[in-house]
């Protein structure tokens, strides 16, 4: 498959309408459940999706084939998602000191009686810094320093918001 991208980047390059098209709608169907997973609506979600594949086609002559097609547009969303987002972040709850966190467990059967779209309504659900700090932590594999850093809050901040949406999943999983 990778070969067949090459020749549709190549495409794009040279201004290929038909190969510009191709390359939205494999994106589309593979990427454009991150943008779901970081707004809480498909409308949303599909603008993200839209002005970064808007990013892609604009940078895709700085794409170098040193690494996968898929992860290059992969990080690209995942910052136009965070800095749409960045003005929610900062309007939650500033520094959350002195909260008792506890630790969630939900019995791994309960997510094998759920579909992919169930799981992701329920993240999508969840407030918005929760959202973003969870797909961060969980689906992205940031650690807590990183998440801090990307959103400009501290690790306490960063670990209380995580905790916040594992307590609302733990709710939300029950309650199916």
């Amino acid at each position: 498959m990778e070969n067949r991208i090459d020749i549709h980047i190549k495409g794009c390059l040279a201004n290929n309408l038909k190969s510009q098209e191709w390359l939205y709608r494999y994106c589309f169907e593979r990427l454009m459940k991150v943008c779901l997973r970081y707004h809480s609506n498909e409308i949303d979600a599909s603008s993200s999706f839209n002005k970064s594949m808007h990013k892609v086609f604009g940078k895709l002559g700085q794409y170098r084939n040193d690494g996968h097609f898929l992860g290059w547009v992969h990080k690209i969303i995942v910052n136009t998602c965070l800095n749409e987002l960045r003005s929610e972040i900062r309007n939650s709850a500033a520094e959350i000191k002195g909260v008792q966190m506890e630790e969630f467990t939900v019995a791994p059967d309960t997510y094998s009686n759920m579909s992919e779209k169930e799981i992701l309504l329920c993240v999508q659900q969840l407030p918005s810094t929760a959202r973003i700090v969870f797909n961060l932590y969980v689906m992205e594999n940031y650690n807590h320093a990183e998440v801090g850093k990307l959103l400009n809050i501290s690790e306490g901040t960063s670990k209380w918001h995580l905790n916040q949406a594992r307590a609302l999943l733990k709710q939300k999983l029950i309650q199916m």
